[in-house]
């Protein structure tokens, strides 16, 4: 997700600090360990699948973010590296409330790749207006190939070993990427799919925009929680998106009902 800005945004509190990669590596060691657990140990706790999904949902996240400001970098907005976006610190993608609490919310309650993460781009200074639409459909290229390489991982580790575990907390992390594609690709106002679209609007359309960017987030997240149609919509294209790729539908219901431990 990203937000598109003609001067420099406020520094927050995290992005005052220099970025730290040790934040990033620390999770990527903890997706290892977890998946370690699970492959290891398979009659282990469940929480272990939700430890695994949610730090690899974070990493996603991360890639996503990163791929927005590489392309913003190459298309003339230095600012990002200045910023820590092209670090491996994800406290730098945002803020406490778009890129943590509803995430995570979305994810815990509802088992669905809500969009996290922003970056603030400086539309001033990229190129052209096609330079700005290839920054905002970076992210979710980058999540589709997140999604590709699980779903080749999968389809390899189906014909050479038994499905576990481990291999349903892969599923259930592809299929969250495949609600992430779904949902950033949407055109509303704060999303990568409407961010690509923008740079070719009415310049007078822009103060509107704004004010819809922060509603449209919280909008969507009652939309998929309280409308029944629209969440099962969402889901069953993203079931579907991800079993054409191979990954298999079975391992996607044993991964939700993993993740989802307490229920």
């Amino acid at each position: 997700m990203t937000f598109e800005t003609d001067a420099p945004a406020a520094a927050s509190p995290a992005a005052a600090k220099p970025p730290n990669n040790l934040v990033g590596l620390s999770l990527l060691a903890i997706f290892v360990g977890l998946g370690a657990g699970l492959a290891l140990w398979p009659d282990g706790p469940t929480p272990l699948t939700f430890g695994f999904v949610l730090t690899g949902w974070i990493l996603a996240v991360m890639a996503h973010e990163f791929a927005h400001a590489g392309v913003a970098y190459l298309a003339g907005d230095h600012t990002v590296a200045e910023k820590g976006y092209l670090s491996f610190d994800p406290r730098r993608y945002g803020d406490l409330g778009t890129s943590l609490i509803l995430p995570l919310i979305a994810l815990a309650l509802g088992g669905i790749g809500f969009p996290g993460g922003a970056v603030y781009l400086r539309n001033d200074l990229m190129r052209s207006r096609s330079w700005r639409a290839a920054a905002s459909l970076a992210g979710p290229g980058a999540t589709l190939a997140v999604l590709l390489v699980l779903a080749f991982v999968l389809n390899l580790w189906g014909r050479v070993a038994l499905p576990g575990p481990l291999f349903a907390a892969v599923a259930m992390l592809a299929f969250l990427q495949a609600t992430a594609l779904v949902l950033n690709l949407l055109p509303l106002p704060g999303l990568d799919g409407f961010n690509a679209l923008r740079p070719f609007l009415p310049k007078t359309w822009a103060p509107a925009v704004h004010k819809l960017e922060g509603l449209a987030l919280v909008i969507l997240l009652g939309a998929v929680f309280f409308i029944p149609g629209f969440s099962a919509g969402l889901f069953a294209v993203a079931v579907t998106l991800a079993a054409l790729l191979g990954v298999p539908p079975e391992a996607m219901q044993a991964g939700w009902d993993a993740f989802h431990f307490w229920r």
